[in-house]
């Protein structure tokens, strides 16, 4: 064979994998890094210049914010990708009610959700994990609304063109650095960090602005169109998956905070601010690689989820992610004390220390990541739903054991290996239900 002409094809093949939708009107793979790539910036801007302390409250902030977008992000999840497949003849009536229902529906969550969640904070979440001031309870509202405001953005957007939701969030996060470059040095708190978020994500605003205004529809008619048994297992199977997948990959950050990130029994009235920081910062190293294999699994979503059976075929990318894995957590144990330093500029022990244990956890964190995703994609509800219930049995024993940064990663760890072996458990058994 003409080596041009294999260089070539290997040049196409890696071309059509960067710009690879991985879901029905989403942004691409290439998007996803450089967006990826500005949010991690701007994380390394934060801890270089945020007084000691506010970097953790900063993140833990942005994890209760993303903790509380869980059930509209399922929604969105589930319009795309329910009405993406194939569909029966006798059901496609349905489909073109819930096609028609979806943006009044997204729009009716976001507002409903939206103050719900202010309620679920003031009720439940700050109470337990005690952020330490009302100021970013406050900033925390907005960047909710704002991110629920994307979301229904990011409806009108598929109807139209998933580019312009791309460039939107590599504006967000341009936008994002250069407010953490020029001011985190000026007012090194958790405020700044979160006013930076709040105004590069009024950027994913813009769709609602310019879409053409279109008559209003009751709530009555849109219930209606959403009563649909098949579509609502796959939203709550969806919702079970998302909340898992974010539980298990960010209840850490949110229970170091009520652990040793405010002045409780345990640390005798002394905060130990360095760790607290550099717990934050070795856990944003460990979850960037469950972050950053995000769109290998989608792929494998699209390709599994057009398909009745699972074929060996299907499962490519699910090797692939496997594979860059394993690969990520060994070079991010070896190279612990050179990745510390980016969010230092010096020796970072208090990162370093923490950065092996998260590396370990990641591994059936990881391998939870990609069962959840395979298991929507073929539609095996049951796994779904005992990922959810697995991952809030899992937040539990780290909201109620994690009491020291070596010793959260370590229940991390073991509340991961646990819960994996309960989902192919049960895998395992209702698949020899099936055999003859």
């Amino acid at each position: 064979m003409n080596p041009e002409a294999k260089g070539a094809g290997f040049l196409s093949r890696l071309r059509g994998l960067l710009f690879f939708q991985p879901e029905p009107g989403g942004i691409s793979v290439a998007v996803w890094a450089v967006v990826a790539l500005l949010n991690f910036s701007a994380q390394i801007i934060f801890r270089h210049h945020l007084a000691p302390g506010e970097f953790g409250t900063l993140n833990t902030a942005l994890g209760i914010a993303g903790l509380l977008s869980v059930p509209v992000v399922a929604l969105s999840q589930a319009f795309a990708c329910y009405l993406a497949q194939d569909h029966p003849a006798e059901r496609r009536e349905r489909v073109e009610m819930l096609r028609a229902v979806t943006l009044p529906a997204m729009e009716a969550a976001a507002w409903i959700w939206g103050v719900a969640s202010i309620v679920i904070t003031v009720a439940i979440l700050n109470p337990l994990l005690h952020l330490p001031r009302l100021a970013l309870i406050f900033l925390l509202w907005l960047i909710l609304f704002v991110s629920l405001g994307g979301f229904v953005g990011l409806i009108v957007c598929r109807s139209k063109s998933w580019r312009i939701w791309g460039w939107l969030l590599i504006t967000a996060g341009i936008i994002r650095v250069l407010i953490a470059a020029a001011f985190a040095g000026i007012e090194p708190w958790a405020e700044l960090g979160l006013v930076a978020t709040l105004l590069s994500g009024i950027v994913l605003l813009y769709p609602l602005l310019v879409r053409p205004e279109e008559p209003s529809m009751p709530l009555r008619q849109v219930w209606d169109g959403l009563r649909d048994r098949d579509f609502l297992l796959y939203l709550g199977a969806t919702f079970s998956v998302v909340l898992g997948l974010f539980l298990f990959s960010s209840a850490d950050r949110l229970v170091a905070q009520s652990w040793f990130g405010i002045v409780n029994d345990q640390n005798l009235g002394f905060v130990n601010w360095g760790a607290f920081d550099g717990y934050h910062a070795a856990g944003l190293l460990g979850r960037s690689l469950l972050w950053g294999t995000q769109p290998l699994l989608w792929i494998l979503f699209v390709q599994r989820a057009r398909l009745t059976k699972t074929t060996a075929a299907s499962l490519t990318f699910f090797w692939i992610y496997l594979g860059i894995l394993f690969a990520g957590i060994i070079l991010l144990t070896m190279f612990d004390d050179s990745l510390s330093r980016l969010f230092s500029g010096d020796h970072d022990e208090s990162t370093a220390a923490v950065v092996p244990g998260f590396a370990a956890a990641m591994l059936p964190l990881g391998l939870l990541q990609g069962m959840g995703m395979f298991a929507l994609a073929s539609r095996r509800y049951t796994e779904c739903f005992v990922l959810g219930g697995c991952a809030i049995g899992y937040t539990l024993v780290l909201y109620l054991a994690g009491r020291q940064p070596a010793l959260i990663t370590a229940y991390m760890f073991g509340g991961g290996l646990t819960a994996l072996m309960i989902v192919m458990l049960v895998g395992i058994i209702r698949w020899g239900r099936k055999q003859p």
